[in-house]
C-alpha cells in the first residue's frame, strides 16, 4: 500500500479525497440567473451564476438587496423544484406578494422571524446539522445589518446605556460556523446588510454592475 493510499484510508473525515478529484473543486453547483451581469458579478462568467457558500449584499437601504436575494432564490427553485427556502426575517418588509412577483413558490418557503443574532445563530446551525448533502436548500437572511445582539436587547430591558461590544464577535462567530457547512453541503446562503462607512462591502461590484 502506498503512502497516499494509507493516509487516505486512515483519515477520520468521510469527505476527505484526493485534491485532483475533490468534488469541492471539480463538481461545483452553479445556479444561473436571468441577468447576465449578475452572473458575471457572482462567478465571472456570463453563463455562470450563484454557487454554494456565503454571498453578502451590502448597500444603503432601498438599494434592491432583498430583490437580488429573492431573484436568486427563485432561480434556485426553478433549477430544483423540490428545494426549500429558509427565509430568516428581521425586518418584515417582504410580504408574500413580493415573493410571488419573483416567481417563488411560497408553499416551499419557511419564514422564520428573528430578534437577535444569537437566536439566528442557534437556529441556522440546528438546521445545517440536520440537512443531508443531497437535500436542496437555500438560505436567505434579511437582514443582518439591523439585527441586535442578545446582550444589546438585555441591556435595553435593564435600562443600561453601555456600548455593546459583543455584537461584532457574535457576527464573526456566525460566519465562522456556517461557512464550512455551506460548502460541504452545497448550500447557497444570501445575506443582506446595510453597512456603516467603515464596513467592507462584500460583492459590492454586484450592485455597481447591475445598477450602472
Amino acid at each position: 500500500m502506498s503512502l497516499l493510499d494509507k493516509l487516505t484510508k486512515n483519515t477520520t473525515i468521510a469527505s476527505s479525497s484526493i485534491l485532483a478529484t475533490s468534488k469541492f473543486f471539480t463538481e461545483q453547483d452553479m445556479i444561473p440567473t436571468d441577468v447576465p451581469m449578475i452572473n458575471v458579478a457572482l462567478s465571472g462568467r456570463l453563463n455562470g451564476g450563484l454557487t454554494p457558500g456565503l454571498t453578502v449584499f451590502a448597500g444603503p437601504s432601498k438599494h434592491f438587496k432583498t430583490s437580488f436575494a429573492l431573484l436568486m432564490a427563485a432561480c434556485y427553485q426553478r433549477k430544483y423544484p423540490e428545494s426549500v427556502v429558509l427565509f430568516y426575517d428581521s425586518e418584515f418588509g417582504s410580504p408574500q406578494s413580493y415573493f410571488q412577483t419573483f416567481g417563488i413558490d411560497t408553499s416551499r418557503v419557511i419564514h422564520t422571524p428573528i430578534t437577535d443574532i444569537e437566536q439566528l445563530k442557534h437556529d441556522i446551525m440546528t438546521q445545517l446539522q440536520s440537512i443531508d448533502p443531497k437535500e436542496r436548500v437555500i438560505i436567505v437572511v434579511d437582514s443582518l445589518g439591523n439585527l441586535a445582539s442578545k446582550k444589546e436587547v438585555e441591556d435595553a430591558i435593564e435600562g443600561k446605556s453601555v456600548a455593546d461590544m459583543s455584537r461584532a464577535k457574535a457576527v464573526k462567530s456566525l460566519f465562522r460556523m456556517v461557512t464550512p457547512h455551506l460548502r460541504i453541503k452545497d448550500i447557497p446562503m444570501l445575506w443582506s446588510i446595510t453597512p456603516t462607512k467603515k464596513s467592507v462591502c462584500i460583492r459590492k461590484i454586484l450592485c455597481q454592475a447591475v445598477l450602472a
